[in-house]
C-alpha cells in the first residue's frame, strides 16, 4: 500500500505543474507544423498550370464552374467532367443552340473568339432566354470573383489557336490523339508505381536499376487507344531537342488502371522497358511518345514542342 501511495504521489507531482503552466491551454499539436512535400503519395506532383492553357482553364474554369448537376456534368455538350471530354465537345465541334441569325458553326472555332459560340454565350443572352453563361456558379466556384480574367483567359486561348493540353493544334473534324498520363513501375510490376520528384514531378527511377517499365495512357475521340498506329517513343536528355533521338516502339498491352495526369483513373494501353545503362547516374531524361489517329495522315507528338515546360517535365524520369 505504501509503494503505490508513492507512485500516486509522484504522478500528480508531475501533472500538477504542467496543469498550472497551462491553464485552460490546450497542448499545441505537434503535426500542425508539417508539411508535406509530395502530392498524391508521391505518384502525381502537379506544378502549377499555365491559366491561359486548357488544362488551366479546365483545372480553374470548366470543372468547379460549369461541370454541376445537371448542367454540364455530362447530361448535355459541352461535357466537362474531364480534360478530355471537355476538349473535344468544345474545339471545332457543332453548335447546338444558335442566335436567331444562325451565326455560329462551331462551339469553340481556333483564332476567331467572336465566331465562337461559347465566348458569346459567357457574354451575351443569344436569344434573349436563354440566359449568360454560367446560369448557375457553385459554392466552390470563384467565377464571380475572377469573371474579367476567366474570360480573358478563355479569349486569349481561343485567339491563339484552341490548342490542347498538350500543345496540338485542333484538326477539323477529327482531333488528334491526347495523353492521359504517363507512369513507371518497376521492372514486371504493375501494382507498385514508381515515386515521382517532389519538385520536378519526374519519376524517380531506383538507384541500381537495370530497367523500369514506362506506361503511357492514350485517349482519342474517335479510335481507341489499342487502334492507334505508329506507337513509338524517343528519350533525349535534352528536353527540347529530340532530333538525333532513336524511335523505340510502344507495346501494345491488356489495360492497367492507374492514376492519370489530373488525378483520376486511367487505363495505361501502351509500355516500353527502358535500359538505364544508357544514361548517368543524376541525369534526367525526356519522353515523347508519337501516335497516329487511323483517320488522320499526320503522326502526333506527345507532349509536343509548344507544351508547357511542366508537361514535359511530367514527361521525364531521373535515374538517381
Amino acid at each position: 500500500m505504501i509503494k503505490y501511495s508513492i507512485y500516486f504521489f509522484l504522478l500528480i507531482s508531475i501533472i500538477l505543474p504542467a496543469c498550472k503552466d497551462n491553464p485552460g491551454k490546450v497542448p499545441p499539436n505537434p503535426f500542425d507544423e508539417y508539411k508535406d512535400s509530395v502530392v498524391n503519395g508521391g505518384q502525381n506532383p502537379l506544378p502549377p498550370l499555365d491559366p491561359k492553357s486548357f488544362a488551366g482553364m479546365h483545372q480553374n474554369i470548366f470543372k468547379p464552374t460549369c461541370a454541376n448537376s445537371g448542367c454540364h456534368d455530362g447530361t448535355f455538350e459541352p461535357d466537362f467532367r474531364t480534360i478530355e471530354s471537355s476538349y473535344n465537345t468544345l474545339v471545332l465541334r457543332a453548335v447546338i443552340k444558335n442566335n436567331p441569325q444562325n451565326s455560329f458553326q462551331y462551339r469553340v472555332k481556333p483564332g476567331d473568339p467572336a465566331a465562337s459560340v461559347l465566348w458569346e454565350r459567357l457574354n451575351t443572352d443569344i436569344d434573349g432566354q436563354s440566359g449568360i453563361m454560367p446560369l448557375v456558379v457553385d459554392p466552390g466556384s470563384d467565377w464571380d470573383t475572377k469573371k474579367s480574367q476567366y474570360l480573358n483567359d478563355i479569349r486569349d486561348w481561343i485567339q491563339n489557336g484552341a490548342k490542347d493540353m498538350f500543345g496540338n493544334s485542333p484538326v477539323s473534324g477529327n482531333l488528334q490523339p491526347s495523353m492521359r498520363g504517363i507512369i513507371g513501375f518497376p521492372a514486371g510490376n504493375t501494382t507498385s508505381p514508381l515515386d515521382r520528384d517532389a519538385g520536378t514531378g519526374a519519376i524517380l527511377v531506383p538507384p541500381g536499376s537495370a530497367s523500369f517499365d514506362l506506361w503511357f495512357s492514350f485517349a482519342d475521340d474517335n479510335a481507341s487507344p489499342q487502334d492507334l498506329q505508329n506507337n513509338t517513343v524517343k528519350f533525349s536528355a535534352s528536353q527540347n531537342d529530340f532530333s538525333g533521338s532513336p524511335s523505340q516502339s510502344l507495346q501494345i498491352v491488356s489495360p492497367v488502371n492507374q492514376t492519370g495526369y489530373f488525378g483520376d483513373i486511367v487505363p495505361y494501353t501502351h509500355k516500353v522497358t527502358v535500359n538505364m545503362s544508357a544514361f548517368a547516374n543524376g541525369s534526367t531524361i525526356f519522353a515523347r511518345a508519337y501516335v497516329k489517329d487511323p483517320l488522320l495522315s499526320n503522326v502526333t507528338e506527345i507532349p509536343a514542342e509548344g507544351s508547357a515546360g511542366y508537361i514535359k517535365q511530367y514527361f521525364s524520369f531521373k535515374k538517381q
